[in-house]
């Protein structure tokens, strides 16, 4: 068989080119998601094979812990593209309980056979990361900074293209190298790289678009501008950009991209500045971002993704608590509906106001009425499917919350967020093994990644492995002192361990700091659950209810409260959170 790069291969209507990523069905282009593509070239160059689905996950997955039902769910998106020509519908067959045979016949021919120059003429590009513009001196880096954030932002309107979000585009900005390396570790088609430079009171933009399979750069542009005209060069961006891909604009994309955020410039870099901070998640920098947002709600009061990074912002201080739900998600909620009235199509805005029905009104048909109104009006935004992955754990349908944390993984692969979540998935559903190899691979890419640290030290404890537990939660302390999510975890872990001593200090620990910083109810609960002290562990979760603590959504689900599931006062609870049928 002739190599993966060089091989054509024919089967029916189709054409499959692996080493070009194309798929022909009579000549014309098929649009793919990258693991598809994977998941068909594999099986169709062992046609006529068994494949198991170790060999498949191992082959489209590499290095990444993943669920069969992603496999699965793969398995249907080929069937439906085969399905498109008369003979394809029957192309994959499920071997039970073992894998998949692809049992089409298939012609092995040349890549000269096919002319790929004509090909790209027309093909668009279905995948795209913006990478960190470079700079010529030190002052240019936040404009170079916040035009990447701008253009990112733009683009992941247009359905037609999936968008590398900017925290995984940011992790090639103190490592620039090759794009073509950047593109394939991001799991896209294409990659735009810039250079910025002074021009006396204007900026030079260098872009270049590069294809990362023909390993070529295939558009460039330079653009001289004053320093007033920035906002307008974006719109001149995304336009030219979404020519150089291919991608048709329809009449309502050419009419958003029409409408800036904002027209003062000062309040949008405030903005992306609080965003910056916001994404950093520790106590001093969610409030420098609620403040650079009120700066910018200063200069612009009607710029309405100000108003969402604010309910962001006071949701994750309730969510980490930093401070009390009640004194958080209260507020956020207000900024959220402000977001809307200015904007009612910010998918963001809808967003945050389900993750405040979600994690504190506890009203569930209404959080996945506003989930899925997010989605529909971003599906590319892979935040969007992480929360509401969340949301469906939560809820108790496992099976539908990994199809979409996979869907965020897809979107977002680097993402340290979407891929902790993963193993967060893992260990709800029981599945330790798998959530320890996962989160091992999150902090094999970042070596300091607090929840990462968190969630592993949980699995560890349910496995029995006390000592390696506490030094997770150790490390993870080392990043967040005093935040009781963690001082409660230890003395749990050390309660579970038979360390009693301990976890009584930790009790008076937890007492002394609830004096100057909001600790949560529901830890103290989990520390007296540990140590078999039943009625004060109820007596705590009752406050942890009074509080609206956000953690109760997981009552159902959490396996350290094994030791209370049979005491008839932890179904009353669970009643009280209202789960869904």
């Amino acid at each position: 068989m002739k190599t993966h790069g060089q091989a054509v291969f024919r089967f029916g209507h189709f054409v499959l080119v692996p080493g070009e990523r194309l798929l022909l069905l009579d000549g014309t282009p098929i649009a793919m998601t990258g693991k598809a593509f994977d998941l068909l070239a594999t099986l169709v160059q062992n046609a006529g094979h068994l494949v198991t689905k170790d060999e498949l996950l191992h082959a489209v997955w590499p290095g990444v812990v993943v669920e069969e039902v992603n496999l699965s769910v793969n398995i249907s998106v080929l069937r439906k593209v085969l399905s498109a020509a008369p003979d394809g519908a029957n192309g994959i067959e499920t071997v039970p309980r073992q894998g998949y045979r692809f049992n089409a016949a298939v012609e092995v021919g040349d890549l000269a056979a096919i002319d790929l120059g004509a090909l790209r003429e027309v093909l668009p590009y279905l995948s795209v990361a913006v990478l960190p513009f470079s700079i010529d001196q030190a002052p240019n880096s936040y404009l170079a900074d916040g035009l990447v954030e701008g253009v990112i932002n733009d683009l992941t309107r247009l359905r037609a293209l999936r968008v590398t979000p900017r925290a995984s585009a940011f992790r090639f900005k103190d490592a620039p190298g090759d794009p073509i390396a950047a593109g394939r570790e991001l799991d896209v088609a294409a990659v735009v790289t810039g250079a910025l430079s002074q021009r006396g009171n204007g900026v030079r933009l260098q872009l270049e678009l590069v294809d990362v399979a023909r390993n070529a750069q295939v558009w460039s542009a330079a653009y001289d501008v004053a320093a007033a005209d920035l906002a307008q060069l974006q719109v001149r961006l995304i336009h030219d950009l979404a020519g150089a891909m291919h991608i048709r604009l329809s009449g309502a994309e050419v009419a958003g991209l029409a409408r800036r955020p904002t027209t003062h410039e000062q309040a949008y870099q405030a903005y992306l500045q609080g965003r910056y901070l916001w994404n950093q998640r520790s106590e001093t920098s969610l409030q420098g971002a609620i403040a650079l947002f009120h700066n910018a709600i200063d200069l612009d009061p009607h710029f309405a993704l100000t108003f969402a990074g604010l309910a962001d912002a006071h949701t994750t201080l309730g969510y980490l608590g930093y401070c009390a739900p009640v004194g958080a998600f209260p507020v956020a909620r207000s900024y959220a509906l402000k977001a809307l009235e200015l904007d009612p199509s910010l998918a963001q805005a809808h967003a945050s106001l389900a993750y405040i029905k979600f994690y504190f009104d506890w009203d569930w048909d209404g959080a996945r009425q506003a989930f899925l109104r997010a989605i529909e009006l971003n599906p590319n935004d892979p935040v969007s499917h992480q929360w509401y992955a969340v949301y469906l754990l939560a809820s108790g349908r496992p099976d539908h919350a990994f199809i979409e944390a996979q869907r965020a993984h897809q979107l977002d692969p680097l993402s340290l967020a979407v891929n902790t979540d993963i193993g967060f998935h893992h260990y709800y559903n029981g599945r330790y093994a798998e959530a320890v190899s996962q989160l091992q691979s999150v902090l094999g890419m970042k070596r300091d990644f607090l929840l990462a640290h968190l969630w592993l030290a949980r699995t560890l404890l349910e496995m029995g492995r006390f000592d390696e537990a506490l030094a997770e939660t150790s490390i993870a302390e080392g990043k967040a002192r005093e935040w009781s999510v963690l001082v409660a975890a230890r003395g749990h872990t050390y309660a579970m361990a038979g360390m009693t001593d301990q976890a009584r200090a930790v009790l008076r620990e937890m007492a002394l700091l609830s004096r100057h910083r909001f600790v949560t109810s529901y830890g103290i609960a989990l520390v007296h659950a540990g140590l078999g002290r039943k009625d004060e562990a109820f007596r705590w979760l009752d406050r942890a209810f009074e509080e609206r603590s956000h953690w109760l959504v997981w009552l159902r689900l959490d396996p350290r409260w094994k030791n209370l599931r049979d005491d008839p006062r932890f179904e009353t609870l669970i009643k009280r959170i209202k789960y869904p049928a």
